[in-house]
């Protein structure tokens, strides 16, 4: 989604939409849509589409513009079959900014029409749910997202003092507890991380429990306390439901299949441990911790 304010530092917030349309698209199970990390590879870029499209083995794909004016959001939004460079649909929509998650499925519901996907009764119900957020606390969570995205130390940092604004403008959001939880994770992950883990470890604990606690239906919920009984609690029988859990919220949600993967080589099933890591790589061919 291109930021169409003309002011780089709504570039956040472009960014932040693009995260939560594949977000919504990626909640219905009979499509595959690639992840965050692989998209963004191609933000910018002056490759035709057809060749982003054979590049990464995907039928479709979705681009459009992002405005925002004061506490109001415009999303434009196309559906372009790529095997024939035909445009399937296109359609305008604006929202109060706290309501920009139910946009957000509105778009993704229209995408869906047009493909002619066979929705299940799950698909239906998350299509239809209706989340509202806080205006300021979504855009701290935006930022958080932002700085998460970049993985150095000092942007993990960063995320987290946002994802902790947030909190503090919405006492409820999930997701941004979420988000706290993966930051501490990562800081102190023994293989990437910079931070020692006994700092970090009861703050990430307490973020992806009270993200649960908040909202159990998000997979980035329930990978989040995955992470953490795998990581630092070493409860396997708690972690393995809690990423079948998270994949079956989400199966297009790379970052479940990843982390299952990493558990399922810890508990010596290396043949399932290669097909969860295949599918994480079929999703996001570019991934990120």
């Amino acid at each position: 989604m291109e930021n169409l304010s003309g002011d780089k530092s709504q570039e956040y917030f472009a960014d932040g939409m693009t995260d939560e349309l594949i977000a919504s698209l990626a909640r219905i199970s009979s499509i595959r849509v690639l992840s965050r990390t692989t998209a963004m590879e191609y933000k910018d870029s002056h490759e035709s589409l057809g060749k982003i499209a054979r590049d990464l083995g995907v039928d479709a794909v979705v681009e459009g513009t992002v405005l925002r004016s004061g506490d109001r959001v415009r999303i434009t939004a196309e559906l372009i079959q790529v095997s024939t460079d035909r445009h399937l649909w296109a359609d305008t929509y604006e929202s109060p900014l706290d309501d920009v998650l139910t946009l957000q499925n509105r778009v993704a519901s229209a995408i869906v029409d047009q493909i002619r996907i066979q929705l299940t009764p799950q698909d239906k119900t998350r299509l239809a749910s209706r989340r509202l957020v806080k205006p300021d606390a979504y855009e701290d969570f935006l930022k958080g997202l932002f700085y998460w995205n970049k993985r150095s130390r000092e942007d993990l940092l960063k995320a987290i003092d946002y994802f902790q604004s947030a909190i503090v403008k919405d006492p409820q959001y999930a997701l941004a507890y979420a988000g706290l939880a993966d930051c501490y994770g990562i800081l102190g992950a023994a293989i990437v991380g910079t931070v020692p883990t006994i700092e970090v470890a009861p703050k990430a604990e307490a973020a992806a429990m009270k993200a649960v606690e908040l909202d159990d239906s998000l997979a980035e919920t329930q990978t989040a306390l995955a992470t953490v009984q795998f990581n630092y609690k070493w409860d396997w029988k708690a972690a393995e439901r809690g990423f079948r859990r998270a994949i079956e919220l989400n199966p297009n949600y790379a970052t479940a299949h990843q982390r299952y993967s990493l558990y399922l080589t810890a508990m010596g099933r290396r043949s399932e441990s290669l097909q969860e890591m295949e599918r994480a790589r079929s999703l996001d061919p570019s991934p990120s911790v």
